[in-house]
């Protein structure tokens, strides 16, 4: 059993499951964190993490270990960070959020193998047909070895479709692909059970969460068609990330779509995961109140969605509280105001997105 499994279960215990009825439980929603409420649903809950915010803020180390069972490292296991030279790994922040997961008993999610961003420039330089294939066993065996039997699961391969190159399988123009064409997913996979046949393989993507966007239907199927040939092939995948950025300037269009694909995904034998789950509050209009409203909106209806999905294992929101928000960098608001993002605010204080998320995980 995983750590996270065996938090979860304390979690679940503590919180009150064992034979409360469903009103009593919602009652008493409100003393317990997410994990808790979430375990109740059978689904792991956890937060995306930065070494140095769980290093220097220990309101916030204490936070994420009262809300959360599982951690995933934000970005210090992504090439250009890990692996800064072609013969040098600096794991020191990576390591540091495998020490506080141990420590705390939390499971902890590695966060990403292969992408196509966030690459160091001596990679797209120096990759070619002839060593692609040898360097990314190399570094794939290297770092899931090291955490084998620390770290549980991975995003082998993170956004791998991008319906917009026009390629008829929909598989995105990567370096990667260039390299070793299609192949690429199947080796990395196999790659990674290799180094630790004992953790969870999850393909990871955005765009698959709105019923309403043509584009992202589209990328659904695509994406549907690739894991039935990979499954067909004995490819080690074991679940779909489906990583959960979603908009709060446009309707919460999470419906049968999104159902009957996550049901189809679930005949393939694959677990479903929200790997990254957040809410851009970029271009909601209105004052704050009113924009909390909105982002909570959002994540009470994708969350009501997924959950219909017996193969629904994790959910992890994309950081926990606005202070530490990717997102007042990449998505700043036109007024000025500070984003708002995720289920805490700056103060560490619960939001209405809090609330929604607690109301979706109590209701059966």
């Amino acid at each position: 059993m995983t750590a996270g499994a065996t938090r979860r279960s304390l979690l679940a215990g503590v919180a009150g499951l064992a034979g409360l009825p469903a009103q009593v439980m919602a009652r008493d929603s409100t003393a317990a964190g997410l994990a808790a409420l979430a375990a109740r649903r059978g689904v792991d809950y956890g937060a995306a993490v930065e070494p140095e915010n769980l290093a220097r803020d220990s309101s916030f180390a204490d936070l994420i270990n009262r809300e959360c069972v599982s951690v995933t490292p934000e970005n210090h296991l992504k090439w250009n960070i890990l692996r800064p030279t072609p013969d040098h790994f600096d794991f020191g922040g990576a390591d540091a959020v495998v020490a506080f997961a141990k420590a705390r008993q939390l499971a902890v999610h590695g966060h990403c193998l292969v992408w196509h961003e966030a690459n160091p420039a001596w990679l797209a330089a120096g990759l070619t047909r002839q060593n692609a294939e040898a360097l990314l066993n190399h570094h794939i065996g290297k770092v899931v070895g090291r955490y084998a039997g620390h770290v549980g699961s991975w995003d082998v391969v993170n956004e791998p479709v991008e319906r917009n190159d026009r390629r008829p399988d929909g598989l995105r123009r990567s370096l990667w692909l260039s390299s070793l064409g299609p192949d690429y997913i199947p080796l990395a996979f196999e790659a990674a059970h290799r180094a630790d046949p004992a953790a969870r393989l999850v393909l990871s993507d955005y765009g698959l969460e709105y019923d309403d966007e043509p584009w992202m239907v589209e990328k659904r199927g695509s994406l549907l068609a690739l894991l039935a040939d990979w499954k067909r092939a004995g490819v080690p995948i074991h679940a779909l990330g489906i990583q959960g950025h979603l908009i709060g300037s446009r309707p919460p269009a999470f419906g049968t779509g999104l159902q009957n694909f996550l049901r189809d995904v679930g005949r393939l034998g694959l677990d479903i995961h929200v790997t990254e789950l957040d809410v851009n509050d970029q271009q909601v209009a209105g004052g704050q109140d009113h924009r909390d409203r909105i982002v909570a909106d959002c994540y009470r209806a994708f969350l009501r969605a997924v959950l219909t999905s017996s193969r629904l294992r994790v959910v992890t929101t994309w950081g926990l509280s606005d202070r530490y928000s990717s997102k007042q960098d990449m998505f700043p608001r036109p007024d000025g105001a500070p984003v708002r993002p995720l289920p805490f605010d700056r103060e560490l204080s619960r939001k209405a997105a809090w609330h929604a998320m607690a109301d979706a995980f109590s209701v059966r």
